[in-house]
């Protein structure tokens, strides 16, 4: 017999890999599954629009801005990280905003 934890693990693992597949194709079943996970303390962590946190997140790609208060904040989550009461399962793979600069080559 597998044990109690084993089999939650299990079907945390589960859920998650549904949720992803469920990002762009079923929107409303992806927040409904993690509103049931959430019941269970697992919660999703997206961080668009925070501060980047290299502690806490991935950075797997850069979108420019000429806005000086996005540089360094997250423009959007390209897969998303989870937490099991408190404890991570996932980091947040994320997009972070970079500011532009002018160079004279630019000009």
């Amino acid at each position: 017999m597998i044990a109690p934890t084993a089999e939650r693990a299990a079907l945390v693992e589960l859920c998650i890999d549904l949720a992803d597949r469920l990002r762009t194709t079923g929107p409303g079943l992806r927040a409904r599954l993690h509103r049931g996970l959430a019941d269970v303390g697992v919660v999703p962590v997206e961080p668009d629009g925070l501060p980047f946190d290299g502690a806490h997140h991935d950075a797997v790609d850069c979108e420019p801005t000429t806005d000086p208060a996005r540089d360094r904040t997250v423009a959007s989550t390209e897969r998303t990280g989870y937490l099991d009461h408190g404890h991570v399962l996932r980091r947040p793979e994320v997009v972070v905003y970079a500011l532009e600069t002018a160079t004279e080559e630019d000009r």
